[in-house]
């Protein structure tokens, strides 16, 4: 059977992109608890707790490893493991920019990888022993949407939740189109979303199987099982592995504005991006290099 992990990363931050993640993996059965135990034992699964900002050497290689299952060999830089994960490809995620100032913001570093002196082989040997446990990873897929898609979206009404809420069914479809066979999905909580039908724009037909607090399950056309779950990450071995992925992406995305930013002025601090003191001064830092850089601002920082 084939079980799918969906989940985001970067939901929170005022800065970066937001990340969504498919991973599709065949197994015998799916023992959600057996996998979840395997996970733990290599440390793999819930970003969170394996790919912490500033941690991320054990994630890169992991992420690298996983990204070699489709590219076919370990991708040298950031816009190549895009191109090949991104279900948009290079063109369509530098689509949105407004200008060719702006763009630069995003796109001009270059990023070659490993970034954080992750160590590939061990990402490998990792992968091979979910292999031979029975868990083989068969499709990865990776979406994002900038500030800048984020910011136009909330100016037509629809929030971050709803954005990342219809990236996941981008994701699912996909994952639905590339098997002959129904899927079991499973997704993570979408912020406070309870009423997931309502906000559905790519499934064009299901049902509702069960909805309470904390999991929210669907038969989706053409697709087969869609469950939304809190905390699916740690649950969940292909959300978890699929987390990490998004986290990684998301980290680079995060990275590539940074050193955009130092490389005007080195003294600008190295901002995860989310509400604290380091991405505040970040943020204050760059205001008059932005306007002399001709960066536009609804491309910089999140409202809402």
């Amino acid at each position: 059977m084939l079980v799918v992990g969906v989940d985001e990363n970067g939901l929170g931050p005022q800065l970066g992109p937001l990340v969504a993640t498919a991973l599709v993996a065949e197994v015998e059965t799916y023992d959600a608890e057996r996998f979840r135990a395997l996970g733990f034992e290599l440390e793999v699964g819930d970003s969170k707790q394996t790919s912490a900002f500033g941690k991320m050497e054990h994630a890169e290689g992991v992420a690298l490893a996983l990204a070699e299952i489709e590219v076919g060999h370990v991708p040298e830089t950031f816009d190549e493991l895009l191109e090949a994960l991104s279900l948009d490809g290079l063109l369509g995620l530098r689509a949105p920019c407004p200008d060719r100032e702006t763009t630069r913001q995003c796109w001009a570093p270059e990023m070659k990888l490993p970034m954080y002196e992750g160590d590939v082989e061990a990402g490998r040997a990792i992968l091979k022993q979910l292999s031979r446990r029975g868990f083989r990873i068969k499709r990865l897929r990776t979406t994002l949407a900038c500030a800048g898609v984020l910011n136009e979206a909330l100016d037509a009404g629809r929030t971050k939740l709803q954005v990342d809420l219809n990236l996941f069914e981008r994701l699912v479809l996909d994952a639905a189109a590339s098997f002959d066979e129904p899927l079991e999905c499973y997704c993570g909580l979408v912020g406070g979303i309870r009423n997931y039908p309502k906000y559905f724009r790519h499934f064009d037909g299901f049902e509702t199987v069960s909805e309470e607090k904390g999991l929210f399950v669907y038969r989706v056309d053409e697709v087969g099982s869609v469950a939304f779950e809190i905390k699916a990450d740690d649950h969940h071995l292909p959300v978890g592995l699929a987390s990490m992925l998004g986290k990684y992406v998301r980290e680079l995305g995060m990275a590539r504005i940074i050193e955009f930013y130092r490389e005007h002025d080195e003294d600008l601090p190295k901002a995860s991006g989310y509400h604290d003191s380091v991405t505040k001064r970040f943020m204050d830092g760059t205001v008059a290099l932005r306007k002399k850089l001709q960066i536009y601002n609804g491309c910089f920082r999140r409202r809402g």
